[in-house]
């Protein structure tokens, strides 16, 4: 069925998925603050990157059709790359970390679309069933960024050798589709995070 997948060799539903996903998303909210690349300095915010440098993203999710919100679809190749710095937003409307997000992304792509950065909102949530839900938490929360729909087993193949599918995800990309950073998790100096790694993005760019 396609509402199914297989995880560690188990037919889960979406459901159950999205059960899993509510539940290490809320053990998250205050212990999965990967902060580790961020300083603190008398400036403010240094940006440090990760050492060794990110594992690409699985070659499969390249392939993968993402359904936008506002109609249509493209692969997710697509969606990234293009001489634009993508921040790539793994999130769901029953999740509270994620809403917590929501108002530093609308002013990251208000503060930085017009330096060639965009932020696409991808949830793990169902088109078939949940498009309008989906909808209308964009319209409440005056979400001003592209929003998309992951397919699960796109989702699954993101998170590679760890299984724990937790929300929020975001993935950062330079302007050739290579991942720059990513962060697994609420962390509390998210908008700080992003700008440090756009910055060091545009200056390697």
């Amino acid at each position: 069925m396609a509402d199914q997948m297989h995880f560690r060799n188990t037919s889960l539903t979406r459901t159950a998925i999205a059960a899993l996903l509510l539940c290490l998303s809320i053990q998250t909210f205050s212990a999965c603050t990967n902060e580790t690349a961020v300083k603190k300095t008398t400036g403010g915010y240094s940006y440090v990157p990760p050492v060794p440098a990110p594992t690409p993203v699985d070659s499969r999710v390249q392939n993968y059709s993402v359904t936008l919100l506002d109609g249509g679809g493209s692969k997710f190749a697509d969606l990234i790359g293009n001489d634009k710095i993508v921040l790539v937003n793994f999130w769901a409307t029953w999740c509270a970390p994620c809403r917590r997000e929501i108002p530093d992304l609308v002013n990251i792509q208000r503060e930085l679309r017009g330096r060639g950065i965009e932020v696409l909102g991808l949830t793990v949530e169902d088109p078939g069933r949940d498009l309008d839900k989906v909808r209308e938490f964009t319209q409440k929360y005056g979400i001003n960024y592209r929003i998309g729909f992951s397919p699960m087993e796109m989702f699954m193949a993101v998170n590679g050798k760890d299984p724990r599918g937790v929300i929020p995800q975001t993935y950062i990309f330079d302007r050739k589709g290579k991942l720059i950073d990513s962060a697994r998790g609420f962390r509390r100096d998210f908008k700080d995070w992003v700008l440090a790694v756009v910055e060091q993005a545009e200056k390697e760019s």
